[in-house]
C-alpha cells in the first residue's frame, strides 16, 4: 500500500507551504509557518502522504502540519508604518571599490541641505510619536555618509533634541566604509547605536577590492576605524564582500575579526556581478566553495560568541521583503526625493521599476499612498520564489538586482547559496550535525538540493518517492 500512496490527503486538508527538500538519502520536511521541521526517510514519506497510522509519530506529524500556522505572514496593508527613516546625506564617496555599483564617479556630489535634514527629522519624530513608537529610528546610507559628517551631526543632534521631551528615544544606524578620520570614527562610536563597517579582510584583499580614490590602499585606515569602534558603545557589524579572491581566506578573516574587533555580527555577502566588477576582473566565488567556507566561518564565529550571517539565509520571523522595499520605509535623498530603496533611481529604471513614493517639501512629506500599496503587493509576488522553501526567509533577495519584474525563473548562484546554507542551518538547529557535514562533503547532493525546481510537498513527493 505504501507504494500506492499519493500526496492528495495532505493537499486536500489545505496544508500550504509545506516543503520537502532532498538531503542525501533522506528528506528535510519543513513548514516555516508552522515552525516545524523533520528529517524523514522514504518509508515515512509514504506513510505521511497517506496520513500515517493513528498511533505513529508520522501520524502526529501529519496532524501538526494540518494545524493553523503559528507564525504570522507580515503582509502590509492599511496605514503607513515605516520601519525607520533613511537618510542619504550625499552620493559622494572617498573610496573606489572595484565592485561598487553605486556609481560614485558618475553622480553629482550634491549634499543634503541642513534645512532638508532638519525638516526630515522633525517630520519623522512627530510621526513616530503618533505611531506610539518607543524609538525614532534613523539609518544613514550613501555614497559614503561620513563624507558629509556635518549632515550626520545635524541629524543626530536635532533628533536627540526633538525626542528629549517626549516618550521617545532616538536610535541611529549607519553603513560606512570606515575611511575616515579618528575624530569621525569616535563620533560614530559614541553617538550611533549600530555601525555596519565594510571591511573585506586582510591587507591584500581590502586594498585590492576597496582602494581609495587616489588608488592607494584603505586597509590601515579602516583597521584603525574598526579598532576605535570596537572600544566604543556602538554595536559593530563587520561586512565582508566575498569574491573569488578572498573566499578561501573567509574562515581566517572571520577568526581575525572576532579576536581583534569583537563585533556583534559579521555579515558575509557574496559578490553580485555588475559592470564595475567585470571591468576590474573581480569574479564571484564558486557558490559551493562559498557555502563550505561560510559554514566553517560560522562555526568559528559561534565559538567566539559572534553571529556570522549571510543576509538571504537569515531565519526568524517570516518576511515578504528582504530589504526596505515594501516595508513602508521612507528614504530621503539629497534632493528631497522620497523612495523605498537606497539605490540610485537609474538602477530601478533599468529594471522598469519606480521605487519613488513621494517628496519632502519644507516640512511637508508628500507621499503617494498608491505607490506604497503597489510596492507592498510587488514584494509579495515573486515568481521565482513561490515554490522555494526559503520564500519566507530569503523573501526573494534584492528586488532591483535579483527578483525584478521579468527576471529569469530558474534559480541562480545566489539561490544556490541561499538554499543550501538555509538547509544546513535547519539541520544544525535540529541537532543533525553529522547529516549536515555529510551534505557539505557531497557536491552532487548539494546540487540536487539547490536545483530542485519545486520544494512543495505535493510536487517534491512525487519525484522523490
Amino acid at each position: 500500500m505504501a507504494a500506492m500512496a499519493t500526496a492528495e490527503p495532505i493537499a486536500e486538508r489545505g496544508v500550504s507551504d509545506t516543503f520537502l527538500v532532498p538531503v542525501l538519502d533522506r528528506w528535510l520536511l519543513t513548514s516555516p509557518l508552522q515552525e516545524l521541521s523533520a528529517i524523514v526517510n522514504t518509508a515515512a514519506l509514504s506513510e505521511l502522504a497517506d496520513d500515517g497510522k493513528s498511533d505513529s509519530d508520522v501520524f502526529r506529524l501529519s496532524q501538526l502540519l494540518a494545524t493553523e500556522p503559528v507564525a504570522e505572514v507580515p503582509v502590509r496593508s492599511g496605514d503607513l508604518e515605516p520601519q525607520f527613516l533613511g537618510i542619504i546625506p550625499t552620493r559622494a564617496c572617498n573610496l573606489r571599490c572595484r565592485y561598487c555599483a553605486f556609481g560614485a564617479d558618475d553622480v553629482s556630489h550634491k549634499r543634503m541641505s541642513y534645512d532638508l535634514a532638519v525638516n526630515a527629522v522633525d517630520w519623522w519624530v512627530d510621526f513616530a510619536e503618533r505611531l506610539g513608537r518607543s524609538a525614532a529610528e534613523i539609518h544613514f546610507f550613501g555614497g559614503e555618509p561620513a563624507v558629509a559628517v556635518d549632515i550626520l551631526e545635524v541629524v543626530v543632534h536635532r533628533a536627540r533634541a526633538q525626542t528629549s521631551s517626549r516618550e521617545l528615544c532616538a536610535r541611529f544606524e549607519i553603513a560606512t566604509n570606515g575611511a575616515c578620520s579618528e575624530e569621525v570614527a569616535l563620533f560614530l562610536g559614541d553617538y550611533f547605536d549600530a555601525v555596519i563597517l565594510s571591511f573585506d579582510g586582510d591587507h591584500d584583499a581590502q586594498d585590492l577590492q576597496r582602494p581609495a580614490v587616489s588608488g592607494s590602499g584603505s586597509f590601515d585606515l579602516v583597521r584603525r576605524t574598526a579598532r576605535i569602534l570596537s572600544d566604543a558603545p556602538a554595536e559593530l557589524c563587520l561586512r565582508i564582500c566575498i569574491t573569488e579572491e578572498n573566499v578561501a581566506s573567509l574562515p581566517e578573516i572571520v577568526r581575525w575579526f572576532c579576536d581583534e574587533f569583537q563585533p556583534t555580527a559579521i555579515d558575509c555577502e557574496p559578490l553580485q556581478r555588475n559592470a564595475q566588477s567585470d571591468l576590474h576582473g573581480l569574479q564571484p566565488a564558486d557558490p559551493f566553495e562559498f557555502i563550505r567556507r561560510f559554514d566553517e566561518a560560522s562555526a568559528i564565529a559561534a565559538g567566539k560568541g559572534v553571529d556570522a550571517v549571510c543576509a538571504t539565509t537569515m531565519r526568524g520571523k517570516p518576511r515578504v521583503s528582504f530589504c526596505p522595499v515594501g516595508n513602508d520605509t521612507l528614504i530621503v535623498h539629497p534632493d528631497g526625493l522620497i523612495s523605498a530603496c537606497y539605490l540610485q533611481p537609474q538602477d530601478w529604471q533599468r529594471r522598469q521599476l519606480d521605487l519613488s513614493v513621494g517628496r519632502l517639501v519644507g516640512r511637508n512629506m508628500r507621499l503617494n499612498k498608491q505607490r506604497i500599496d503597489r510596492l507592498r503587493r510587488i514584494v509579495a509576488d515573486r515568481a521565482r520564489c513561490k515554490d522555494c522553501f526559503c520564500k519566507w526567509s530569503c523573501a526573494g533577495g534584492c528586488l532591483v538586482n535579483h527578483t525584478y519584474p521579468g527576471h529569469a525563473s530558474e534559480y541562480d548562484a545566489s539561490c544556490t547559496q541561499t538554499r543550501v546554507i538555509t538547509a544546513l542551518s535547519i539541520l544544525r538547529e535540529m541537532g543533525a550535525e553529522e547529516l549536515a557535514d555529510d551534505l557539505l562533503l557531497d557536491r552532487q547532493a548539494m546540487v540536487r538540493l539547490a536545483c530542485q525546481s519545486s520544494d512543495r510537498f505535493e510536487d517534491s513527493w512525487g519525484k522523490n518517492v
